[in-house]
């Protein structure tokens, strides 16, 4: 399976790449990144490294690099200094692309373009709505979901879309106990990375938001569960 990935050089986006390189079943790679990616894992054999400088275009020689692909996980993070429009922008025109340019060829197979998002939890899609704290950031991400969801209910799509919302994501060495990670609806970056990498196979049923409120973490082997980030 070959499946893009975006936001490969940051602390969630690096675990991802390192699950995905050890997963049998993903056998190429797509890292779509600002800057290169250091040794040794750009010399992976499955990791192929396309350097973009604008993330709302995508010409026909990046096209032709990702022909193929299967899914993409989007965890690019933006600097705090960028604008809530531009990461609505970039993921909806990501989402978009891979919905013209790449879903219509896995139609004759009868598969859908999987598009993993990692979103935030308390995410808001009620762009009215007054919230006590993180109004902007919160309601940017709601923003990005409808237009994810919106994109996937076109007939002629075939786009399928997963979207993630984790609490606090902590290293995997963390000192906090297992039940303390649970209580803080957190979990730690090697599971979440996991869950992430295998929601680009697993079985979806109607709408998938997975919320990050459990009190056991996904394991490296298990995909999803039925409706809990790590759970």
């Amino acid at each position: 399976m070959k499946v893009i990935l975006t936001g490969s050089t940051g602390f969630i986006g690096s675990e991802i790449l390192a699950q995905a390189i050890d997963r049998p079943f993903i056998t190429s790679i797509i890292c779509i990144t600002r800057r290169a990616l250091p040794e040794p894992i750009s010399g992976n054999p499955k990791v192929k490294v396309i350097i973009l400088k604008d993330f709302t275009s995508y010409p026909p020689e990046v096209l032709s690099q990702l022909s193929g692909a299967e899914a993409c996980i989007w965890a690019l993070g933006l600097p705090s200094t960028s604008s809530q429009t531009t990461e609505i922008e970039y993921t909806l025109t990501a989402a978009t692309t891979f919905s013209q340019h790449l879903a219509p060829d896995l139609k004759s197979k009868g598969k859908k373009f999987r598009f993993v998002y990692l979103s935030g939890m308390l995410a808001n899609r009620d762009a009215s709505k007054k919230l006590w704290f993180l109004q902007e950031k919160r309601t940017m991400k709601g923003t990005i979901e409808n237009g994810l969801l919106e994109l996937e209910q076109k007939e002629e799509s075939n786009i399928e879309i997963i979207i993630a919302r984790p609490g606090g994501v902590l290293p995997k060495a963390t000192i906090v106990p297992d039940l303390l990670v649970g209580l803080t609806k957190s979990i730690k970056v090697d599971e979440l990375a996991a869950f992430l990498v295998m929601s680009c196979t697993a079985k979806k049923e109607g709408e998938r938001t997975l919320e990050n409120d459990a009190s056991e973490a996904v394991k490296g082997s298990q995909g999803p569960g039925e409706n809990e980030l790590g759970k």
